[in-house]
C-alpha cells in the first residue's frame, strides 16, 4: 500500500512533535546498546547526519511517515548548522588531546547547543511536510530508506537498537 493511501497525521499526533520530545528522544535513544557507536561509523564514514538518523528512528517508532523525497527538505534544514558543528566538533576533539578539561567541557557544552538548534531546525522542516500514519501494511522504513541511501544498511540493527521494526 503506498504511503499516499494511509491517514495523515492527526493535529493532537502533530502537537507531539516538538523539538523538547525529540530532544529527549534522542539523549535516551543515543544510550541504548550500540546506537552511539553506529551513529558515529554513520558520521564519519557515511557522511550521515545522526540528528537526521534520530529523528527518523523516532518517527518510524511513532509509526508516521512521508514520502521518502521529503528527506532531502530535512536534510536541506541541516545545512546552516551542518558546517559549524563539524567545526566545533574538530575543534572540540583538537581540545580533548591537550588534556584541558575545562576547555574541553565548554566546547561539549556549546557543541550539544548546536546539535540541539539542528534538531529544531528539523522539527521545523517536518513540520511542514505531509505526515502519514504508518501501517503494519506499510511498516515504518524512513531510517531504512536514509541507511540505503547511504550505503550504510549494516547500521540500521545498531542504531535501532531495541526499536521494533
Amino acid at each position: 500500500m503506498p504511503l499516499s493511501c494511509n491517514p495523515p497525521v492527526s493535529k493532537q499526533q502533530k502537537a507531539l512533535l516538538t523539538g523538547e520530545a525529540f530532544w529527549s528522544f534522542s539523549l535516551s535513544h543515543y544510550n541504548e546498546d550500540g546506537v552511539q557507536q553506529g551513529a558515529l561509523i554513520l558520521q564519519d564514514k557515511h557522511h550521515g547526519n545522526v540528528n537526521l538518523a534520530l529523528l527518523l528512528i523516532w518517527l518510524d517508532s511513532l509509526s508516521i511517515g512521508f514520502p521518502t523525497p521529503d528527506i532531502k527538505t530535512l536534510e536541506t534544514a541541516l545545512i546552516s548548522t551542518d558546517t559549524l558543528l563539524f567545526s566545533y566538533r574538530k575543534l572540540r576533539k583538537a581540545i580533548k588531546k591537550t588534556a584541558n578539561i575545562s576547555l574541553y567541557q565548554d566546547a561539549l557544552n556549546f557543541e550539544l547547543q548546536l546539535e540541539r538548534q539542528q534538531q529544531a531546525d528539523l522539527i521545523e522542516a517536518l513540520l511542514r511536510i505531509p505526515l502519514k500514519q504508518v501501517t503494519a501494511i506499510d511498516p515504518p522504513a524512513l531510517l531504512r530508506h536514509y541507511c540505503l541511501s547511504l550505503n550504510a544498511e549494516t547500521l540500521i540493527f545498531n542504531l535501532q537498537a531495541n526499536q521494533a521494526n
